[in-house]
């Protein structure tokens, strides 16, 4: 054999080595997704289904406008709203032993830190849904946060605040049936993300759990709570 045939011949086997090669790279991957394929449909099942079974448990009433840092509004005058968070944020965190509130005379910037709920010695802060001055808070709530976390959209107001800015405050947030499907929305994503823990969600007869930061984490509630409440990283989030 001359040197040219052995040359030709060998760069014919390192061909033949590289397409086997490269058969098995992209056969393992695609054995591992067909085989795979099951489990991952069961897990979406079961989160659908657990998604399901809690949609409609986080109250959205009409007349209120939300932020998506779970904070709600109520328009009471030109410029002038009272303001609290919702029924996802009070099952999120559970019974708070206190909430602080800023001092009336303070300004609030829609979607910056505005108050913070407190519960096994962490603090968790919530962004405000609007501009202006607070004028009026709840001291009943304040003495008595069970009052925020069983009446929130009611007797569980926050903050009455007055807002120049409120027409273009409005625009950034939810209501009607956007607020609903933003809800629901949430809570098919919930149960996507932390479908091996869902478990927990929902237990006598269907109610949602109180206190549901803790069932996702019992160790580091709060940094799931400040995910949702879009505190987790600071700034503006509106």
């Amino acid at each position: 054999m001359n040197p040219h045939d052995f040359m030709t011949l060998h760069a014919a086997k390192t061909v033949e080595y590289l397409i086997a090669v490269s058969y098995l790279l992209l056969f393992f991957p695609f054995w591992r997704f067909v085989n795979s394929a099951p489990a991952l449909q069961a897990v979406h099942a079961h989160a659908a289904q657990t998604a399901s079974e809690v949609k409609d448990l986080f109250a959205v009433p009409g007349g209120r406008f939300f932020h998506p840092g779970h904070a709600w509004l109520r328009v009471d005058g030109p410029d002038l709203v009272t303001v609290g968070f919702d029924d996802f944020a009070g099952k999120l965190v559970g019974a708070a032993s206190a909430i602080v509130l800023p001092p009336v005379g303070e300004a609030v910037a829609q979607g910056a830190p505005a108050w913070s709920l407190v519960a096994d010695g962490r603090q968790v802060e919530m962004l405000s849904p609007v501009d202006g001055t607070v004028i009026a808070v709840n001291e009943h709530a304040r003495r008595q946060p069970a009052i925020a976390h069983d009446q929130p959209y009611d007797a569980g107001w926050l903050l009455k605040v007055r807002s120049s800015r409120l027409a273009a405050n409005l625009k950034q947030l939810l209501s009607g049936q956007a607020a609903r499907h933003w809800m629901d929305d949430l809570t098919e994503r919930l149960a996507l993300e932390f479908a091996p823990g869902l478990g927990y969600v929902a237990q006598d007869g269907g109610e949602v759990v109180d206190g549901l930061a803790r069932a996702i984490d019992p160790e580091a509630w709060d940094a799931v709570a400040r995910r949702f409440f879009l505190t987790d990283r600071g700034g503006d989030h509106a």
